[in-house]
């Protein structure tokens, strides 16, 4: 492992805990078992640090996901699978990685520039491959062929991501709704199952002849 592989490994799980600023360079050296020095030989800044976790986090993120919508869906079921599937992984890849959904979350919550340049770098280096514009393919064709409601395809991104990053202050919420939870693994599994649901029945034609009939009439 090259000394930039040590202080990235290092760099995820000292953000994750400490957030951007909290978080300190000897921290992620002594972790790495290296040099402070180097890091900054590296990477030059703490900020320049973040920016490469950022990426890291990203980019394994999007190959992740971006599978279970580079397809072509020919019926009203295909388009159920693939919205499914898409929740389903990103709540499934977030869950196996606790460390990058505190870092995506404190990036988010403090409106780090630092997104936007990450997303532009996965572009330059892998064309439009990103999941959301997957998905956004996804239900452009969905409104296309009469299966998904003609609804703004933008806020519906929105709404079906920040529904994901929801799901991962479930005990937060729980508490300052005074809900009890008796089984935490059981409960995040319903409330899966539940952004699923409500998702799928807000934006699809509740049956097929409707949407027939829909398309008849444009």
């Amino acid at each position: 492992m090259t000394s930039r592989e040590r202080i990235l490994d290092a760099a995820i799980p000292v953000f994750a805990r400490k957030g951007r600023y909290g978080a300190r360079m000897e921290d992620i050296a002594a972790l790495a078992h290296i040099n402070k020095a180097m890091i900054y030989y590296i990477f030059h800044s703490k900020d320049e640090l973040y920016l490469e976790v950022l990426k890291t986090v990203f980019n394994k993120a999007s190959f992740s996901i971006s599978d279970v919508v580079d397809g072509e869906e020919i019926n009203r079921n295909e388009y159920i699978r693939v919205l499914e599937n898409f929740i389903s992984a990103q709540i499934t890849f977030f869950s196996d990685n606790q460390y990058y959904t505190k870092i995506m979350v404190d990036a988010m919550s403090s409106g780090a520039e630092e997104i936007p340049v990450a997303i532009k770098y996965f572009k330059s280096n892998h064309g439009d491959k990103t999941p959301t514009a997957g998905l956004r393919k996804v239900i452009e064709r969905g409104k296309a062929e009469k299966f998904i409601r003609n609804i703004d395809t933008d806020h519906l991104m929105i709404n079906i991501i920040g529904m994901v990053i929801i799901h991962f202050f479930s005990q937060l919420i729980t508490d300052s709704l005074d809900i009890e939870v008796k089984d935490e693994r059981d409960f995040l599994e319903q409330r899966r199952k539940s952004i699923i649901d409500l998702v799928l029945n807000s934006i699809f034609f509740n049956k097929p002849a409707e949407s027939k009939r829909k398309s008849k009439k444009s």
